[in-house]
């Protein structure tokens, strides 16, 4: 019987090592591999989100086009290299590699044309892309032929790899020749860019120059050198780097949704690697429980994806993006805080708050004007270091050609035009990168003031339009803070001084109290419940029209049209109850002069014919038989009264005519305006001439009426000691609107 031979020590130890290195290999092997693999995918996954959403934004924009078109090559070249690594056979390997150089082909000639479209040089060197793309169909189209790859052969440590065919060296020449190229343009570029634009070529100059370096480390293994393509997952460094110039540095306006997007990317990317390490570690080491691995492993991917991606959102929203936020809710959370206060202080903290939440601003400092003064006085500052200075004074040209067209000043973008510029030197010492206008209608509020990000990045194109709705918003809450400001002021003044008159005085003051009460109320409700929200409707249908979202087809133009003309009527409106507040609260001045009220009528009549013949009916004046002396009125106030009681006429009659008489009768002058429209029933009566009241079943013939046009002509009438009144036989028998005037 032969002898069982017993292992030593040491020996066991060998044979134990040699195992676990063995092991060790195969997993690696495996790992790398998987890498390979999953590389491509993230590649391929991020190229194709990313030209989508580009392309998508605007369609017809060549820089959008062409950015699309290079995210596209990228993409074709990345879905097989995905496959490569995974198959098993020479003949499948071959085929991928095939298939992956269709997109290789393109990769670096698009990128080309989308430089040259960026950089605005694309006529000049149009023959060269042109020849590219000709280069890039030739390749493509040998892509199958062994002259471009002649095989597959096991090669190091991978599995399979391409031998190159005699062209293969002239296609790398075409693909190196034209990203060097591209880099070289712009490079010389970069030396005479300045502000955003600068920016933007820096990162995508890295982002290329890191793509194609890491593309690069695919070749090696083609001419027998021992480097596997570990660089190959930086070939998306450009989409990274492209995006968060689009994003940071105001490239091409994708906003929020290109940031949620590179975050949740991100996200799902560390999930998939994790859940990918596992499976392989279950299906190779615990091949007995697979069956209930691969709910495990959902399970805890599931669990570890929320605080990952609430993770990746802090350091983007902190370090990369300034914040995720959301334009729409900022702005509507906003404009319900300023609602709620007529204080200056608190509206300075909500601005403070919603600005540094949203774009993580290092200083925020908010500034009013004076008119008397012409200068700017620091009324709200947190971050800025003035040096004790509180006061600043107008730049007209900066005035002139920024804020009085309420358009935001960008300190980096204006060095050039205004160099060796007192208040730009001002800015720049204080670090201001932002001033947005304060302005409602042509009158200046203030403006406020933001310092760079905490981020280190620019202020993109969405943050320029939040801004420019914050700052139509703040404007109008200021301008009421302020105005309240003072009614306050002068009620308490008024109070000490009624104080000290006599009883009479003190009850005059008690009735000056309930109409100041009143007066504030209305003018509270009318202009800041109101405008605000109109002013936002109206510079967003504003913006939505001039294209600042995309642009709009005829239809969506003609819609948003008449939402604008709908929104106009709803601010005049606002503009007539603020009349009806003046008139009763006793403030509206009145100018009075002698006039010839028949020359007046006459003019009024003539102004409106044009609709009456636009509705076929008669206008007719019939002036008084003899001359009237002139007398005292206000000329602007009884026109719109004449107006007004005329055009009434024309909107609510079908057919027929409408006769307008001036007489004189008893020293009084009587205006009357008679038409054979759909009369007033006698229920009715009584109502006409109260606020916000109409006769029934007007509505369906001018749906536009408020039942203040009647009313504000009452109050004007009786301003100049006159009456005013309403007859009619009944419905459907027309209707008869007089004044009467006092000569005096």
């Amino acid at each position: 019987m032969q002898q069982v031979k017993h292992l030593t020590c040491p020996e066991k130890k060998g044979i134990i090592y040699i195992l676990i290195l063995g092991a060790f290999s195969f997993v690696l092997k495996n790992i790398m591999e998987l890498y390979f693999s999953l590389s491509g995918l993230f590649n391929a996954l991020s190229s194709t989100v990313l030209g989508i959403l580009v392309y998508s934004k605007n369609r017809r924009n060549q820089m959008n086009q062409t950015f699309a078109l290079f995210c596209l090559s990228v993409a074709v070249w990345s879905y097989p290299y995905t496959m490569w690594p995974l198959v098993k056979t020479s003949q499948e390997t071959l085929l991928w590699f095939q298939l992956l150089h269709i997109g290789a082909s393109f990769a670096s000639i698009t990128y080309l044309h989308f430089v040259a479209v960026w950089l605005g040089i694309y006529e000049k060197i149009k023959k060269i892309i042109l020849i590219g793309y000709g280069f890039g169909f030739f390749f493509a189209s040998l892509t199958f032929s062994k002259l471009f790859i002649s095989g597959i052969v096991p090669k190091y440590s991978m599995r399979f790899w391409a031998e190159p065919g005699p062209l293969y060296h002239f296609y790398l020449i075409y693909f190196f020749g034209y990203a060097i190229y591209s880099s070289y343009l712009l490079i010389i570029n970069y030396k005479n860019t300045i502000g955003a634009k600068r920016s933007q070529a820096k990162f995508i100059l890295i982002g290329i120059a890191l793509s194609f370096i890491g593309g690069s480390t695919n070749y090696p293994l083609w001419y027998n050198i021992n480097f596997p393509p570990y660089g190959n997952i930086l070939a998306s460094s450009y989409v990274i780097l492209s995006a968060y110039a689009i994003i940071a540095h105001r490239l091409m306006d994708i906003k929020l949704v290109m940031r949620r997007y590179l975050v949740f990317l991100a996200s799902l990317s560390v999930v998939l690697v994790l859940a990918t390490s596992m499976k392989y570690i279950f299906d190779s080491w615990f091949y007995n429980f697979s069956s209930w691995g691969d709910p495990l492993i959902l399970v805890a991917a599931l669990f570890i994806f929320p605080p990952i991606k609430d993770r990746f959102y802090h350091i983007a929203n902190k370090y990369f993006f300034s914040s995720l936020y959301d334009s729409s809710e900022v702005i509507a959370t906003l404009s319900e805080k300023l609602r709620s206060t007529l204080e200056a202080e608190k509206i300075y903290g909500y601005i403070f708050d919603t600005l540094s939440s949203a774009f993580h601003a290092k200083a925020i400092g908010i500034l009013t004007y004076s008119e008397k003064t012409k200068k700017y006085i620091i009324n709200y500052n947190n971050g800025f270091n003035t040096g004790g200075q509180q006061e600043f004074d107008e730049d007209k040209k900066l005035n002139e050609i920024y804020i009085k067209r309420n358009r935001t000043i960008i300190t980096d973008d204006i060095k050039t035009q205004f160099k060796n510029n007192k208040t730009l030197g001002i800015l720049l010492k204080l670090g201001v990168e932002i001033l947005t206008p304060l302005n409602v209608k042509d009158k200046t509020i203030g403006l406020i003031a933001l310092g760079a990000k905490e981020s280190g990045d620019m202020y993109n194109e969405e943050d320029l339009k939040v801004l420019e709705v914050v700052g139509a918003q703040t404007a109008i809450a200021l301008e009421n803070a302020l105005l309240y400001k003072e009614t306050k002021n002068f009620s308490v003044k008024m109070e000490k001084e009624v104080e000290k008159a006599t009883r009479d005085l003190r009850k005059a003051n008690v009735q000056l109290k309930k109409l100041d009460a009143a007066k504030s109320e209305f003018i509270s409700i009318a202009s800041h419940q109101l405008r605000t929200p109109l002013t936002v409707i109206k510079g967003y249908i504003s913006m939505m029209l001039e294209g600042n979202f995309g642009a709009l087809t005829k239809p969506e133009t003609e819609s948003l049209e008449k939402v604008f003309l709908s929104n106009e009527r709803l601010i005049q409106l606002v503009e007539n109850l603020l009349n009806v507040s003046r008139i009763e609260s006793g403030r509206l001045q009145f100018d009075f002069k002698q006039i010839d009220l028949n020359n007046m009528v006459a003019s009024v009549v003539e102004e409106l014919s044009g609709n009456a013949k636009k509705k076929n009916l008669i206008l007719q004046y019939k002036p008084p038989a003899e001359p009237l002396p002139k007398f005292k009125l206000d000329e602007e106030k009884i026109r719109q009264v004449v107006m007004n009681l005329i055009d009434n006429g024309l909107k609510y009659t079908k057919q027929g005519s409408i006769t307008i008489k001036l007489e004189l009768v008893n020293n009084k002058v009587k205006f009357s305006v008679a038409d054979s429209g759909m009369g007033i029933r006698p229920e009715d009566m009584g109502n006409l001439f109260k606020k916000f009241s109409r006769g029934t079943g007007t509505s369906l013939i001018h749906t536009e009426g408020t039942g203040l046009g009647l009313y504000v002509a009452r109050m004007m009438v009786e301003a100049h000691h006159g009456k005013i009144w309403a007859e009619s036989d009944g419905e459907g028998k027309g209707s008869r609107f007089c004044f009467e005037l006092p000569i005096k």
